[in-house]
């Protein structure tokens, strides 16, 4: 059961060109075939995931915000921790975030626009730590164009091609900090990104260098002054319980403690959690700075690796699967998990590296 290609999907996978090593190219037509194959036969296996692609992504985003809303009740009505409810909540959000993922590539819906918007605001309302989905779809797309190089605005974005330290440490949960932590980075990638839309005429690069700027406004920056101040709160508490200074009896302290709080256990931390898992993952199984551009091959890695694992938790084992969508862009996330044994070994053969552990101390680099 083969199923046709947007005219965006077919332009990611038809990029060819005259490779360092010529034998990469059969290499990846190698490895598109199988996935493809593997695609088919599951397809022709079940039917029904051809005839209810729609309602599946459908179902899998109300189940997910039903679990979150759960969550957050739960927690509030005092029946459920604050430890078992960011964890069950981040998972939930890792559901999410592999649905704005299929949904930026039109996956479901894609004929009617409408309820294709109305789902990516319903995952972007629960993932406020996260790029705007509609400015992510243009930095996303180019992504996979053109992985690992550097107008690849998306990986840099997450830290990859950073050393490792404690500074990238903490921008891998934070988007804010990212950028905050590295401006003249993101402004000379921002450019980069920009110019490299040949495409564009110069007054559609000036309002593309307009969007991207306003990337996480507002609910973005909402989100981060909460978060932000929800830390800065109980650093303030620690530090007054260690001095042996009492906390201020205001109701705007009280009113700020309590809202944060809140927020913190409902929102920001499963966000943190989730983020810090798949940025972790994503920008490491993904190489950066010294890739051919458009070499499918050199761009990612598969992690299996037992120590792996924690992370692959929280964002629905990401670092296992999505080098099978650099290949081929057509299928869902779960399809991709469902297939992913069958695809390992003809991925291996022809050059795809496995738990390249070296990866850190090259920072990213894939010599």
């Amino acid at each position: 059961m083969n199923l046709p290609l947007s005219d965006v999907q077919m332009s990611i996978q038809s990029k060819t060109k005259l490779f360092a090593d010529p034998e990469d190219e059969q290499r990846s037509h190698r490895i598109r075939k199988t996935i493809l194959e593997a695609g088919n036969q599951l397809r022709e296996r079940h039917p029904w995931l051809v005839q209810h692609q729609d309602q599946i992504g459908l179902a899998i985003l109300v189940t997910a915000v039903t679990g979150i809303i759960f969550n957050i009740t739960q927690y509030t009505r005092g029946k459920m921790p604050w430890y078992v409810a960011i964890p069950l909540s981040a998972f939930w959000m890792s559901l999410l975030h592999e649905l704005e993922h299929d949904l930026i590539h039109q996956m479901y819906y894609r004929k009617n626009k409408k309820i294709n918007d109305a789902m990516l605001a319903a995952v972007y309302a629960f993932r406020p730590s996260t790029v705007n989905p509609w400015i992510r779809r243009e930095v996303h797309l180019h992504h996979h164009k053109s992985s690992g190089t550097k107008t690849d605005l998306e990986e840099r974005g997450i830290n990859n091609g950073d050393q490792w330290g404690l500074k990238r440490l903490l921008m891998t949960g934070d988007n804010m900090l990212a950028i905050y932590l590295r401006p003249i980075t993101m402004m000379k990638t921002t450019k980069r990104f920009i110019h490299a839309q040949k495409h564009l005429s110069q007054a559609d690069k000036l309002k593309l260098k307009a969007k991207l700027s306003a990337s996480y406004a507002p609910f973005g920056h909402i989100h981060y002054a909460l978060w932000h101040g929800f830390l800065l709160i109980n650093a303030a508490k620690l530090a007054m319980k260690a001095t042996g200074i009492a906390q201020p009896k205001n109701s705007l302290w009280r009113l700020a403690d309590k809202t944060t709080k809140f927020y913190a256990v409902s929102i920001a931390a499963p966000n943190f959690l989730r983020t810090l898992s798949l940025h972790f993952t994503s920008s490491n199984m993904h190489y950066y700075g010294d890739v051919e551009d458009g070499n499918i091959v050199q761009q990612c890695q598969v992690w299996t690796d037992w120590r792996m694992k924690p992370l692959q938790a929280f964002c629905f084992n990401f670092a296992g699967t999505h080098a099978i969508h650099h290949f081929v862009v057509r299928d869902p996330f779960y399809i991709r998990q469902a297939i992913a044994q069958d695809c390992y070994p003809v991925m291996q053969e022809n050059g795809v590296r496995f738990n390249d552990f070296g990866t850190f101390k090259r920072a990213n680099r894939r010599f």
